[in-house]
């Protein structure tokens, strides 16, 4: 098939696909349609030779933006992807929430004080405050759980309530600070009565947490719970079998581990929950240690 084609009948899909309010698709990485587009990018004079066209992946299914809004649930279940590389810093706050995405922001700070009111969700009529994360700009583990409790919410911290407070016992326990690595969620706001995050509200906080993750550039991601486990590896196998077994995401390494919360109910947790504490320690300092040479 012609590339001209091709690009007539992906215009005419993601137009039917906007006009029925999907906003974003998740697109896997096809390498004969990317030489095509190029091909065409090129013809047009849009691209330079070395420079591919936009919104190919090179690592996973990458989000492709079709305008502000919610996700289908393929890009949900599909790795978190970094955004594009980020264009100039924002100027203005002027733009709806949702308008410029997070991919633009050079800093954490920016990021941060750009969301702190986002109205990207329905999670946010309930919420007393957006749960942004807390903790070192570079940490040497990034912890990622599912979203903010009550408590966290009333605090706008990140795990602040019993299961923060056995949380950072761990962190204590490896030698560290909760100042010396960060936490966030997938989510920003509380979801009500606590329940799972649904996947329109994933959507519209994981592209903060992707450029979080690059801002932060952790030695090493440690998902707490079945659902950021889900999220980064929708094929992973339940907590339970995954938990303390590594695998890629980019650069980075992320060690699954049971969430403080499920520990409270079931103690019985506790001795693999703390093996996999120390493993993750290991990993981030061998992760700094290749970083040094």
């Amino acid at each position: 098939m012609e590339w001209r084609t091709v690009l007539e009948n992906l215009e005419a899909q993601l137009a039917r696909l906007q006009a029925a309010g999907i906003n974003y698709l998740n697109i896997e990485p096809d390498p004969e349609l990317a030489r095509m587009l190029n091909d065409a990018a090129h013809e047009a004079g849009a691209v330079t030779p070395d420079e591919p066209a936009a919104g190919h992946g090179a690592a996973f299914a990458q989000s492709t933006e079709v305008s502000a809004g919610v996700a289908t649930q393929d890009a949900i279940d599909a790795p978190v992807t970094p955004g594009t590389q980020p264009r100039s810093e924002p100027q203005s706050k002027a733009a709806a929430a949702g308008q410029i995405h997070p991919s633009e922001f050079k800093t954490l700070d920016s990021l941060q004080e750009y969301f702190r009111d986002c109205r990207n969700c329905g999670l946010c009529a309930g919420r007393s405050r957006v749960v942004f994360g807390e903790g070192h700009a570079h940490p040497i583990i990034l912890f990622v759980g599912e979203g903010p409790g009550q408590e966290e919410d009333r605090q706008g911290l990140p795990f602040v309530g019993r299961a923060g407070t056995l949380l950072t016992q761990g962190i204590r326990a490896l030698g560290l600070a909760r100042e010396d690595i960060y936490i966030a969620n997938i989510v920003k706001c509380r979801p009500p009565g606590n329940r799972n995050p649904q996947p329109e509200e994933m959507a519209a906080c994981l592209p903060i947490l992707q450029r979080q993750i690059e801002l932060l550039d952790p030695k090493v991601i440690v998902t707490l719970g079945n659902v950021p486990l889900k999220t980064f590896n929708p094929r992973a196998r339940g907590i339970t079998q995954a938990r303390g077994h590594p695998f890629g995401y980019r650069e980075w390494q992320i060690l699954p581990t049971f969430h403080p919360a499920y520990l409270l109910r079931n103690p019985n947790g506790l001795d693999p929950w703390w093996s996999d504490l120390k493993q993750a320690l290991v990993l981030a300092n061998t992760a700094a240690t290749r970083g040094a040479e």
